[in-house]
């Protein structure tokens, strides 16, 4: 009996605390614990002069109160969801104040012809269904705009937000079905369903911050006014007041602990092996299991202080097993959980990202720990039957109880209700007159001249109703008013980096709907049919009011104008129905709280039945399913990234239940995201974590000092932003760490050049040298065998990583390979052999040194700590030492790391070591790869560019011109260059100080016959002939696009005016009016042609389709050969370049011209 009694109190416990967390009670009056979960109109229209001023967050001294700590965070995280939106809208109240555009910009996105379609009654609310225009055709797979949880501000298109503010949340953006139509629709939820439209020929409009993010904050923000309510043990440690060690009260009910789980094989000493199993943790003492585990002494202690102290803050530097000592303790809680008597709840664990979390519960599940995983944006497949919907339906016993059907018969009956009364409105046949009287529209005298007993009927009148015979011919189907709305404007948005990592998803509490849809009841606002306006009239709307006022036999109304009556009594209706339809919708609304509240309470049962042991979520998903975790009422909070996670998201996570918090990070790596940089910096200080301001505190915590990732020059460069941080012997071993092959034992270097950067249409910064500087070097590295795999490529920034991406999949000899490249910022916590870092930075001296966010140390910490093997930098160091004082401090420790290995010159470049013949270059300007390539002859020099100098003929004219100055002078535009002048800068390849330029190919040319003279004349000549004529055949040709592969051009031109080229090959894309696009490609010499060939090289038409390619366009003649590709009868070294004639020249040092003309 008495475990029955307790079971009751049990469940009645669990019972109230789920039942809080979802009917969250607000207080009176206008304080920060009385304010809704969705920002308010009042909010979002509130000016910059009379918006509230803000606390201050102080970081570096402990706060007086909980309530005054509670607070300051609750109001800096709320303004930090909203402020992007309120300044939008402001933005948008000035330039229609001064009559300036409404255009996208940097603060906003406008959505005009904004209407709601029909509402989706999902189990998780009632979901607007809208359909919109934005200014631009968006790629929406590639873009960030309208992110499920994103806020939004609507007004009519009237009232432009003068009076009228509805704020809504993006609940889903599916693509198909959703995005991908003309117009693109998206479903929302309204903040208050007061809110609610219901017209849908009422036109609004729709606008979305550029900044902020509000679903990031919104769930913490409801779990900080619940922080308020109850207080926890580690209450004392949050406000810094507090710093002397504690140990949990349940640890101390049973203090004996099992930590044989961290002993690596099985022991043969029992006594030890017991004592392990029993081990008192309140003796103060370490347990010995030196030479039996894979801990060091650091991690052994930290991993004590985890599972004994009420707060462990564990800081762990790059490599030092920050995630390896986290899932040691796992082990070791679970095994001790099992030895405390009762039903435990399980532990909670969570991760700033998906990607950490997925890493840390896969670990979990190889110690064969049972887990659940709240969330639905795990990458992993094996994570899918551990999600809690997976879990739910293995362990369902059919129907979800008697309460739960009586839930869902009540919100079907919610749904009927609002289907009923939205077809009473819309439906298929018109008004019902009756309908009108009910709510006052029209007077019983009007209603009463519709049904004339002497009025013959029919069955259209029978179908359609009263209003049939009274329309006429003023009667019309509603689509042709739809119809009107002009489209979207066919100007394209440039492609957007997003970052997905943000661990967007739909905004379900629950995860029976797919992670892309959440599905529901459609009910669609749509009127059939509608009444013809007055032709000769623009503006009817009052007239029709006065009208339907004085004539009381409707049939008085002039035919002409009963479809602007009809049009007006349709609005009216919806408008004296609105608030109907939105109280069902806020009952609605009831029912799926009650709904979710029950099923959370079923999920835990479910739990404790199945003996789960580690629940893990994000650390959004801590108060996003706040009333499911704090319902296990757990005793143990772990979360790794700590020093990522903003305060507030852990603060608000402080369940009442629990006794124990593990902070595992590094405050020196990167720090929390704020959305608005101001609120990050002093005094509202958002960017700085729990993590970081109570080791700023001196409240105790442990540092992991042995790293196991980097080779020691390399750790020699991270080591002064650590305290004793040591190499663990591991890293010291050639075998384990070796050598970056091709470099010649130098396995870090800074680069530095004076490149200059350039902006993209984002505002991203992108540095098209450097870019091809690393490109090459990557070449390079894989022609030496390392493995693409094993390259990670790192840069600040989007535009820069967009550009690398191009570079490198557009390079020939990279075909297959996979490639690496991040922004440092999505690659905090992972590793690899062999790091390029891309930093970008390099103004014009005229504008000042800038470099940006580069002087964020945490950044840079990630930035030079990834790599196991070789760290290889570029960029500007005269700027980074020069932009500020923050970031010559910084990067000026960075760069002195690297000289004092003798790992930079200046005024060398790069040093490369040929791994096959140990001949050593200095790479310092981009045309030096080719230079370097003819000089000494190597396949791994080969292979980064294949370029070769054409080397010139002891004799040859020093007057004469090279066929690619022609071509550049002369047929550059036939290749799509609009400024030929651009192939002659420093940028390109060869020597151009000289005269010279590189040519693709790996022979020397040679002239055939008498074909070159009088060249000149035959190309421009030609030029004219082939572009007249074709523009004369060819009508129908719309555009005309070549890619070739590299950017360098064609070298050679036959008699007839063909270009003849060598190396790779040129893609030509034809694109035609209303046919898809075409593509044709030169390959090769004409067949039969007789002319040898050496590897890779080719001749052909510029354009030469055949007719059964291209029908509608004329074929050119077939090529004429001018140029010989002449190969050494002599065999060639592998590399296919050291020939008689290339050894000649190289001995002779001259560089002439190859080809005269006379």
């Amino acid at each position: 009996m008495a475990n029955r009694d307790e079971w009751i109190q049990v469940s009645a416990t669990r019972d109230e605390i789920v039942r809080s967390n979802v009917f969250v009670k607000l207080e009176d009056g206008d304080g920060w614990k009385s304010k809704p979960e969705i920002p308010t109109a009042k909010e979002i229209l509130l000016l910059q002069k009379e918006a509230e001023g803000l606390p201050e967050n102080h970081v570096k001294q402990p706060w007086k109160s909980k309530e005054d700590y509670l607070e300051a965070q609750y109001e800096i995280l709320r303004r930090e969801g909203t402020e992007g939106l309120r300044f939008a809208v402001n933005n948008y109240i000035y330039n229609s104040n001064y009559g300036l555009r409404q255009d996208d910009d940097e603060h906003k996105f406008v959505y005009t012809q904004v209407r709601v379609k029909s509402y989706v009654m999902a189990a998780l609310g009632p979901l607007a269904r809208v359909e919109f225009m934005p200014q631009r055709a968006i790629k929406w797979l590639k873009s960030g705009r309208l992110k499920p949880g994103s806020l939004l501000a609507l007004t009519t298109k009237a009232d432009k937000f003068k009076t009228m503010c509805k704020v809504a949340v993006v609940a889903q953006r599916p693509y198909s079905l959703g995005l991908d139509q003309t117009p693109p629709l998206v479903d929302l939820m309204w903040g208050n369903p007061e809110d609610a439209v219901f017209d849908c020929d009422l036109e609004l409009i729709m606008i979305e911050a550029r900044h902020g993010y509000f679903e990031s904050s919104r769930h913490s923000l409801v779990g900080l006014q619940l922080a308020a309510q109850t207080d926890t043990p580690i209450d004392k440690y949050i406000t810094g007041s507090h710093k002397e060690d504690e140990t949990p009260s349940f640890i101390h009910q049973n203090p004996i602990m099992d930590f044989s789980p961290i002993v690596r094989q099985p022991l043969a000493d029992f006594e030890k092996l017991k004592s392990l199993r029993d081990f008192n943790i309140l003796s103060g003492a370490l347990p010995d299991v030196e030479d039996i585990s894979l801990l060091d002494p650091s991690q052994l202690s930290a991993l004590h202080r985890m599972v004994s102290k009420e707060l462990a803050i564990i800081q762990g530097p790059p490599g030092t097993g920050k995630t390896f000592t986290s899932v040691e303790a796992i082990k070791v809680m679970l095994a001790s959980r099992r030895k405390r008597p009762g039903r435990n709840p399980p532990l909670i664990v969570a991760a700033q990202t998906n990607h950490a979390l997925d890493q840390l519960l896969g670990h979990c599940l190889d110690a064969n720990v049972k887990i659940v995983r709240l969330g639905s944006r795990s990458d992993r497949e094996d994570m899918r039957p551990y999600s809690l919907y997976e879990t739910r339906r293995r362990c369902s016993r059919g129907g979800g109880g008697k309460r739960f059907r009586e839930l869902e018969d009540d919100r079907h009956t919610n749904i009927r209700r609002v289907e009923a009364l939205v077809n009473s409105v819309f439906g298929d046949s018109l008004i019902d007159p009756r309908e009108l009287r009910a709510h006052g529209i029209i007077t019983e005298a009007q209603l009463e001249s519709l049904y004339d007993e002497e009025m013959e009927t029919s069955p259209e009148l029978e179908k359609l109703g009263p209003f049939s015979l009274w329309l006429g011919d003023s009667r019309i189907p509603a689509r042709i008013i739809r119809d009107r709305q002009p489209l979207v404007s066919e100007t394209l948005e440039a492609d957007e980096d997003f970052d997905y990592e943000r661990d967007v998803e739909n905004i379900a509490y629950d995860e029976e709907d797919d992670a892309d849809r959440i599905n529901g009841k459609e009910v669609k606002l749509m009127h059939v049919w509608t009444g013809k306006e007055p032709g000769h009239f623009k503006s009817w709307n009052h007239r029709a009011q006065r009208l339907l006022r004085e004539k009381h036999n409707l049939f008085d109304i002039p035919q002409d104008w009963r479809g602007a009556v009809y049009q007006h009594l349709q609005s009216k209706l919806v408008q004296a129905t609105t608030p109907t339809l939105a109280g069902l919708l806020a009952k609605y609304v009831e029912i799926c709280k009650q709904r979710r509240a029950l099923k959370a309470r079923q999920d835990i049962d479910m739990v404790f039945s199945q003996d789960i042991a580690v629940i893990g979520c994000t650390t959004t998903g801590l108060t996003k399913y706040r009333a499911f975790l704090a319902g296990l009422q757990p005793l143990t909070l772990l979360i790794e990234e700590a020093a990522e996670t903003r305060e507030g998201n852990i603060t608000s996570a402080l369940y009442p239940s629990l006794q124990q918090l593990v902070l595992v990070g590094d405050h020196a790596q990167m720090s929390p995201r704020c959305d608005i940089r101001w609120l990050g910096e002093h005094p509202y200080n958002l960017n700085v974590s729990l993590f970081e301001r109570l080791i700023n505190l001196d409240m105790n915590h442990i540092m992991l000092n042995q790293q196991r990732r980097m080779r020691p020059e390399l750790s020699h460069i991270v080591s002064p932003f650590y305290n004793n941080l040591q190499d663990h012997s591991s890293v010291k071993s050639p075998q384990a760490r070796p050598d970056v092959p091709g470099m010649g034992g130098r396995n870090c270097w800074f680069f530095d050049h004076e490149w200059v950067e350039e902006t993209n249409s984002d505002n991203s910064k992108l540095n098209d040298q450097e870019a091809e500087m690393i490109t090459l070097f990557f070449v390079y590295l894989v022609a030496n065998g390392v493995s693409s795999e094993k390259i990670t490529i790192l840069t600040y920034y989007r535009g820069q990583r967009s550009l690398l991406l191009k570079r490198l999949k557009g390079h020939p000899s990279l075909t297959g390979c996979y490639f690496n490249v991040f922004t440092v910022d999505s690659y905090q916590g992972e590793e690899n052999d062999v790091v390029l870092l891309s930093l970008v930075r390099s103004p014009l001296p005229a504008y000042g040194r800038n470099i940006g966010f580069l002087d964020n140390q945490h950044r840079a910490v990630v930035a030079i700590s990834r790599a196991r093997q070789g760290l290889y930098i570029f960029g500007n160091v005269t700027n980074l030492l020069e932009a500020k004082i923050e970031s010559s401090i910084l990067w000026g420790s960075i760069f002195q790391r690297f000289a004092d290995q003798g790992m930079v010159s200046r005024e060398l470049g790069l040093p490369l070591v040929c791994q096959n013949h140990g001949n050593e270059i200095w790479i310092k300007e981009l045309e030096d790869w080719a230079d370097n390539a003819a000089a000494h002859a190597s396949e791994l020099f080969l292979n980064v560019g294949t370029l070769v100098r054409v080397f010139a003929a002891k004799d040859a004219s020093t007057t004469g011109k090279t066929i690619e100055d022609l071509l550049l002078q002369h047929g550059a535009h036939d290749f799509g260059h609009e400024e030929p002048v651009k192939r002659k800068s420093a940028t390109s390849t060869g020597s151009p100080a000289r005269g010279l330029y590189s040519h693709l190919g790996e022979m020397p040319l040679h002239p055939l016959g008498d074909n070159w003279k009088n060249a000149q004349a035959v190309i421009q000549q030609r030029d004219r002939e082939l572009d007249g004529d074709l523009a004369k055949r060819n009508e129908k040709w719309f555009s005309q696009i070549h890619h070739v592969q590299d950017k360098w051009m064609p070298t050679g031109i036959t008699t007839s005016g063909t270009r003849v080229r060598a190396g790779p090959i040129i893609t030509q894309t034809l694109q035609l009016p209303n046919d898809l696009p075409a593509m044709t490609t030169t390959t090769a010499l004409a067949t039969g042609s007789g002319i040898p060939l050496c590897a890779g090289s080719g001749a052909g038409p510029i354009f030469a389709p055949t007719s059964s390619q291209f029908p509608n366009i004329a074929a050119v003649a077939q090529p004429e050969l001018l140029i010989e590709f002449q190969q050494d009868n002599s065999a060639a070294p592998e590399s296919g370049m050291a020939n008689e004639t290339t050894r000649e020249l190289e001995d002779n040092g001259e560089e002439k011209w190859l080809i005269d003309f006379e």
